[in-house]
């Protein structure tokens, strides 16, 4: 076992998080476990847990697990279940919550994992393997009109309808079962010329349907939002604008005292402000990072902070 991926932002998050001697904390998205190894050799007495449910990485979780047996416990669980699964560990409240939304290295370099438009391999694209739909069944079964509102709304991409049309006529002479049939088919679809901006945003968008992952987000901040201890700190490195727009809304929308339309003369809503945001602005990878480890290109990194509540 090895790690799989160089951790995006590494000390950027590990500093947003504070670790403390005494506290708890989450990787909500465990991954290779470079995350997790770092927060471990941040604190003495800490207590971390880690989520993950690819298959991969419950492997992986082994050596820390080994290595830390009294300051590690690997969760195999989608992350949209983090409070319920805390609980069980009869843990309510925690310090700090890391989400890394990325894809992890291993599962992109995996032709079998189906995410990756540049090798050949089953079109999956499962996060969880014990789940039922794949990519596959999806471009060889839904509509037209299906189709093209995936490619709209999770890849935003403007030639969702030409792309979707041209499955719709490559399925009916030859069923669609690999990433690279799929790659072809986008290739010869699009007239803009940017056909790896296209591929990248129509497996995005597939990858990110199978897997709820836009749903699964919102239940998973909401829910973290609510078990930190005040003072503990939400940290969360989105990688596209979908993503990020969900983290910044969630995290606006906590740190505001009041909802109220703004013709009226006071407050009504009794809306509390949960959080203070620390990063207004996102934070992004150096020049240097990005040239040693190019996956990061796009992270924004996103903190806030529970507020004392009376």
């Amino acid at each position: 076992m090895k790690e799989y991926h160089v951790p995006v932002l590494l000390s950027e998050c590990i500093e947003a998080l504070d670790v403390q001697d005494g506290k708890i904390y989450v990787d909500a998205t465990f991954g290779g476990g470079g995350h997790s190894k770092k927060i471990l050799e941040s604190g003495k007495d800490i207590k971390l847990f880690g989520f993950d449910q690819d298959p991969d990485s419950i492997e992986q979780s082994k050596i820390l697990t080994e290595k830390y047996p009294e300051k590690f416990i690997m969760i195999k669980e989608n992350f949209a279940n983090i409070r319920t699964c805390l609980a069980l560990e009869r843990i309510k409240k925690v310090d700090g919550i890391l989400f890394d939304l990325g894809v992890s290295s291993h599962q992109i370099n995996d032709p079998a994992r189906g995410f990756s438009f540049s090798g050949d391999g089953n079109l999956n694209m499962r996060m969880d393997q014990d789940s039922v739909l794949t990519a596959a069944d999806i471009v060889n079964t839904y509509s037209f009109e299906e189709l093209a509102k995936i490619f709209r709304e999770f890849g935003e991409e403007k030639e969702a309808g030409r792309i979707a049309n041209s499955i719709i006529l490559e399925r009916s002479k030859k069923e669609i079962q690999t990433t690279l049939q799929l790659s072809k088919i986008i290739d010869n679809s699009i007239i803009s010329k940017k056909s790896i901006k296209a591929k990248a945003r129509i497996f995005q968008a597939l990858r990110i349907y199978i897997n709820k992952e836009m749903e699964v987000l919102e239940i998973a901040l909401n829910d973290s939002i609510k078990i930190l201890n005040p003072g503990g700190r939400i940290v969360v490195i989105a990688y596209h604008s979908l993503e990020d727009r969900i983290v910044k809304n969630i995290f606006k929308y906590e740190a505001k005292s009041c909802i109220c339309p703004p013709e009226f003369p006071i407050c009504v809503c009794d809306k509390v402000s949960t959080l203070k945001i620390i990063s207004r602005k996102p934070i992004v990878p150096t020049t240097i990072e990005i040239e040693n480890n190019p996956r990061a290109r796009s992270a924004k990194l996103r903190i806030a902070q529970k507020k004392e509540i009376s």
